[in-house]
């Protein structure tokens, strides 16, 4: 469960942070799928594109890692 998408992100975490400064990114396995203006609209994204499955929403900035989950079977 997102261990794949958290390595992926703290491997990369520069690079992205430098790419996506400012913008809410959504990671997919080992790779970024979307980038977003806000955490609505990436999780909007998640719901529609990976209905059934755990990705990773993360704010890239330089401050801190905060991973924000979308989990399907969680239900709001």
């Amino acid at each position: 469960m997102m261990k794949e998408e958290i390595r992926f992100y703290s491997k990369n975490r520069s690079k992205l942070n430098k790419a996506y400064c400012g913008e809410y990114i959504l990671i997919y396995g080992k790779r970024v799928v979307g980038h977003f203006a806000s955490p609505k609209d990436a999780y909007k994204a998640a719901c529609k594109n990976f209905p059934k499955e755990d990705v990773l929403i993360q704010e890239c900035s330089k401050k801190y890692f905060q991973p924000v989950v979308y989990n399907p079977m969680v239900v709001l």
